[in-house]
């Protein structure tokens, strides 16, 4: 079954669509033929992709606090959902250390809540929390597999990690799957790095400050280009989630509890940003290199790619041409939704093959 025949009708309660990774997601289901519902708080910063693409009005869209459980259960009511994503905090690093109460808050509220009302819905299948590449224990240069210790770091990962631990706690006590017939919900988590794209507009993103550089023939000015970190398109990020969600609807029990989502392709941030500025076609001064490099952990998904056929479709070249149009169609006033839609028909042409 090809991946646009699965979602075709299929109800997806999509939590955080107003993030920049949520966005894409929800253009994603949208795309296949799903009937989505969101949840979420108002985006955080404007312009937002959620709002480019209208999805406010694409989706039926609910607007409160996964800390109001009265809110969130009604909106789960209605949506008589099949699939269940939840896509966790949508904050920044510095946003979160900034407010690390209300992050722990959200992140451990919002998954308590949501694993509670799943205990009462009687239409979900298929469950898909997402959490961190960040959470693992820092260990040698070796791609992290999914059986490594995890452990406590910076407060975005973290509450990260106690979303996922709060999500498998109840998969073992509520949906052990030793007992699937009798509560026939799948759950799996899904760890993921920091995705690229077009419509990211948050500060301190590295895209949205090159392409501000880019666009003004200013010095784009970067922290440490030595800096070695995994590459990945956001929609790519989007169809491994789908994939993931589709595979624990066919398959059930058989999934493993947690996948790694990771890019393929490592390189630093002054090559990246080197061949960015060459794709726009700006002027890049000469980065200095007296900079002692630093390593991101790397993840290692051979797991998703065996059990349900996901890698990454758009290498490096590719993502940074797919982003420049983007943007270069959103500075010229065009509607960006053409150019996304190119983007997902590269991406979901890999999943005509069967799902389970």
């Amino acid at each position: 079954m090809a991946l646009k025949e699965f979602y075709k009708g299929k109800r997806v309660f999509l939590t955080y669509p107003t993030s920049f990774l949520g966005a894409w997601t929800a253009y994603s289901l949208k795309y296949l033929g799903a009937e989505v519902f969101g949840f979420a708080s108002k985006a955080a910063v404007s312009p937002n992709l959620f709002d480019l693409t209208n999805l406010g009005n694409e989706i039926s869209m609910t607007y409160g606090d996964f800390r109001d459980l009265q809110s969130l259960k009604q909106a789960v009511e209605f949506s008589q959902a099949d699939i269940f994503i939840h896509l966790g905090e949508s904050r920044s690093l510095n946003d979160a250390k900034a407010f690390a109460h209300d992050c722990f808050s959200e992140s451990v509220l919002s998954t308590i809540n949501i694993m509670e009302l799943l205990r009462e819905t009687a239409t979900v299948r298929s469950m898909v929390v997402v959490s961190s590449d960040k959470v693992y224990k820092v260990k040698n240069n070796e791609p992290f597999l999914e059986s490594d210790p995890v452990a406590s770091g910076d407060i975005l990962p973290t509450a990260r990690l106690c979303s996922e631990m709060i999500a498998l706690s109840y998969r073992h006590s509520f949906f052990n799957p030793e007992k699937y017939n009798k509560h026939k919900i799948a759950i799996a988590t899904a760890r993921l790095e920091a995705g690229i794209g077009g419509g990211e507009f948050g500060e301190g993103s590295l895209i949205a400050d090159a392409v501000k550089a880019f666009s003004s023939n200013a010095q784009l000015e970067l922290r440490n280009p030595q800096s070695q970190r995994p590459w990945i398109h956001v929609a790519d990020q989007a169809a491994g989630i789908l994939l993931l969600a589709a595979h624990l609807y066919g398959r059930g029990p058989k999934a493993a509890s947690t996948y790694n989502l990771g890019s393929n392709l490592y390189k630093s941030v002054g090559e990246t940003m080197n061949e960015f500025a060459q794709v726009w076609q700006a002027p890049l001064s000469e980065l200095p290199l007296d900079m002692s490099p630093s390593l991101h952990g790397r993840l290692n998904s051979e797991l998703a790619k065996k059990d349900f056929n996901w890698q990454p479709q758009l290498d490096l070249q590719q993502t940074l041409k797919d982003i420049t149009r983007w943007y270069k169609a959103h500075q010229a006033g065009m509607p960006v939704s053409a150019q996304m839609n190119n983007t997902l028909e590269k991406i979901f042409a890999f999943s005509d093959s069967a799902l389970y």
